[in-house]
């Protein structure tokens, strides 16, 4: 017998997931294609970044709900909207919200790999997307 929670996610979930990272490549693309507009491309960068982090609240949030857990559970649940909510403070000074955000992704990373009430195939997800996300993080240093 399988346990359910080493299957693999449904197609539909994978595509998903991984096309949430077309945004943050589209916009990293655009600032080395066109550098007069790389500020503007920052910005959307940042901005899609925050929403993105604060999904990762909500789903977290969601979870608990499903899971009953205890309540500083939801204080993980909050942190990443909080953390996005000052990244786009920063926007102003894109090299600081980028900073804020990849710590932000890559804490909440950490955090979701060894939660237990996430399948394991739903972090391997997490862990491929995010470092893709991080790398591109790490590649406005290039521009």
């Amino acid at each position: 017998m399988v346990d359910a929670s080493d299957e693999s996610l449904p197609r539909g979930m994978l595509a998903l997931g991984w096309s949430g990272v077309l945004p943050f490549a589209g916009a990293l693309l655009a600032a080395f294609a066109w550098p007069a507009w790389s500020g503007f491309a920052a910005a959307v960068f940042v901005s899609y970044g925050a929403v993105i982090l604060s999904f990762l609240g909500g789903a977290r949030w969601g979870r608990g709900l499903a899971g009953g857990v205890a309540p500083t559970r939801f204080v993980e649940a909050v942190m990443p909207s909080l953390i996005a909510f000052a990244a786009l403070l920063l926007l102003h000074t894109p090299p600081a919200a980028l900073a804020l955000l990849a710590a932000g992704f890559a804490i909440w990373l950490a955090i979701d790999l060894r939660d237990p009430l996430w399948p394991p195939a739903y972090r391997r997800m997490r862990l491929g997307i995010s470092v893709v996300v991080l790398a591109l993080h790490a590649g406005w240093l290039l521009v």
